[in-house]
């Protein structure tokens, strides 16, 4: 008896510490340097900038790769974990009103770290465009992790004051705006919506009254005043806002545009802005998001708050367009590449070390399948932002694509990442849904806030299917397309798969066409099917290229290829995205349940 009690007591923890050891095991193995451990997403890199761009910029990324991996996760989960997200701080000690809002030390430590790598630094200069998106790429393998928002509210306002704005307003801020030292920088923020009309800006009621006319010395100076409802990055030195001044039409082409400082402006200080005192406004509240915790979204009251104009007065809604949402739309798409890296790595790492019914779970077909289609969203994803990325840029010559392809781009990627990380979560079972076990729990609140930003998916087709009957978008992006696909049927080995895209693309043409010359709101499912299937063959085209482009440099040093990317993962990729069929062209719901209307 006394010899079974042993049996069990020595028996029984160590196969309880054998499990405990392969999820360690599973730790200890994973990526230590999500840049030079991830060949697709250096390759697609090398790609765009050329070998000596590329043998310049990799010493940079790696190190930042690594400080991804192995510095930033304690800090993330941290700083976007209660009781550490952000309070509101509206006074000082000896109640001076500030309205601030106050951080756990680990989110300036992150943030430390982040602009660092002088990712804002890059902004407007077409040399530095791929080097940017691969850094927002790796800094977002953790989620929004309460900086990527900001990177991408003050990367659109950079643009701004760079394009667009008075020369008094680029000499006070842009030092400072892209400054690498954290403890000096300022970062931005953009407020355009408002409770009564959210997506539909024209609706917006902030008014603006003139104070001193724009001039050659000094831009306009107005007194703002209203409520924004949804103000991410509340915290920010500088607001760039929308307001109608007085007597300006009805509608977008009323508004104009502000740049607001969180301090008053004072002629004294070197930037413009006071020593500490709020400018007139309230944070009213912060919002209490599923997603994005660690970075302070909140409604805010303006009430005669000072600002300076920012372009032509009667321009404030083009600008907006033009240079604030496209850019965040396109900072979204890095967002959700980096989200569905970490929800691969997640999965793959764990399937590999956790063992179920006699051997690792990653042997079973299904679960195979899983992680081959994590892989696929993630290189498809990064190529078609990469791709824009270095359009827009003027690195490629398609040009009038990018209208088209950036929304379109936008609404895509923000859906495949929380299929992704839904994906992992289904890879780790009850695992996967524990928040301080992974990663997943927070990227999956993450991600259904970047399905939101920068406009719904309803408000993004709506927006295409606008911009398809009037100014044709969708031609030149189908265009692109062709050519592309027929370079590809040139080479023997993308040969069978240039057929297959070419033959979904030949009906997509014909759809496309046919929507743009009806562009009913009944027909706006439509749209949204047709933009599913035209970035499934978009991406399609991207991983083609990027084997063929692999294939070509195996072994380079220079660009670091040391395999091509299997053609099996754009076979599994289009096999899991046939064309989608129609469904039926209207729903109901039950609109007299709440009645037809408020009044």
């Amino acid at each position: 008896m006394p010899r079974d009690d042993a049996k069990t007591e020595t028996t029984t923890p160590t196969r309880i510490n054998r499990g405990r050891a392969r999820l360690l095991a599973w730790r200890s193995h994973a990526p230590r340097d999500f840049f030079e451990d991830n060949s697709a997403l250096r390759g697609l890199v090398a790609r765009y900038l050329g070998a000596d761009r590329f043998a310049a910029a990799r010493p940079a990324l790696s190190s930042y790769g690594a400080t991804v991996a192995t510095d930033m996760p304690g800090l993330v989960e941290r700083c976007g974990t209660d009781p550490h997200t952000p309070t509101l701080a509206r006074y000082t000690a000896l109640g001076e009103r500030v309205e601030g809002v106050s951080f756990d030390p680990s989110y300036h430590q992150l943030g430390a770290h982040i602009y660092g790598s002088g990712v804002m630094g890059m902004t407007g200069q077409p040399d530095r465009a791929i080097e940017q998106a691969a850094l927002v790429i790796l800094t977002s393998h953790h989620g929004e992790a309460g900086h990527v928002c900001p990177l991408a509210c003050t990367a659109g306002m950079i643009r701004v004051l760079q394009q667009v704005a008075h020369p008094w307003l680029r000499e006070a801020f842009l030092p400072a705006l892209t400054s690498p030292d954290y403890a000096q920088k300022l970062h931005g923020s953009q407020f355009l919506t408002e409770v009564q009309g959210g997506s539909d800006v024209g609706a917006n009621a902030c008014v603006a009254r003139e104070v001193v006319a724009d001039g050659p010395d000094r831009p306009g100076q107005w007194a703002i005043s209203g409520e924004k409802w949804f103000c991410s990055v509340a915290d920010a030195p500088l607001y760039l806002m929308t307001a109608r001044p007085d007597g300006a039409a009805d509608g977008t082409r009323g508004l104009g545009l502000f740049l607001v400082p969180h301090e008053l402006p004072s002629e004294g200080h070197p930037r413009g802005v006071g020593a500490g005192l709020a400018n007139r406004f309230r944070l009213r509240r912060l919002k209490k998001k599923l997603g994005t915790r660690a970075m302070a979204s909140a409604e805010i009251d303006f009430e005669g708050a000072l600002g300076w104009q920012v372009g032509p007065i009667d321009r404030g809604f083009a600008t907006v367009v033009n240079l604030v949402l496209n850019t965040s739309r396109i900072f979204n798409a890095m967002a959700c590449a980096g989200s569905m890296w970490m929800a691969f790595h997640e999965a793959a790492g764990f399937a590999r070390h956790r063992q179920a019914f006699g051997g690792p779970i990653d042997r079973f077909k299904l679960v195979r399948q899983s992680l081959g289609a994590l892989y696929a969203e993630a290189v498809a994803a990064s190529a078609s932002t990469l791709d824009l990325v270095a359009i827009e840029a003027g690195h490629q010559p398609w040009a009038d694509a990018w209208r088209f392809g950036v929304n379109a781009n936008k609404y895509w990627t923000s859906v495949r990442t929380t299929w992704s990380v839904r994906t992992a979560m289904e890879v780790m079972g009850g695992n996967g849904t524990i928040e301080d076990f992974s990663a997943l729990p927070r990227l999956y609140r993450d991600a259904m806030v970047t399905e939101s930003w920068e406009g719904t998916h309803n408000v993004l087709t709506a927006q295409i299917q606008r911009d398809m009957a009037r100014y044709r978008v969708h031609e030149p992006f189908i265009a692109m397309l062709e050519e592309r696909i027929d370079a590809l049927a040139g080479d023997e080995a993308t040969r069978a798969h240039a057929a297959v895209l070419a033959g979904r693309l030949g009906v997509l043409r014909d759809v496309a066409a046919d929507l743009a010359a009806d562009p009913r709101d009944a027909r706006a499912a439509e749209v949204r099917r047709l933009l599913d299937d035209v970035m499934v063959v978009y991406q399609g085209v991207l991983m083609a290229e990027l084997h063929r482009w692999q294939s070509a440099h195996l072994g380079d040093q220079a660009l670091g290829v040391e395999a091509a990317l299997p053609l099996e993962v754009l076979s599994c990729w289009l096999d899991a995205h046939p064309l989608v069929e129609a469904r039926a062209e209207d729903g109901w719901w039950p609109r007299e349940v709440y009645g037809a209307g408020t009044g």
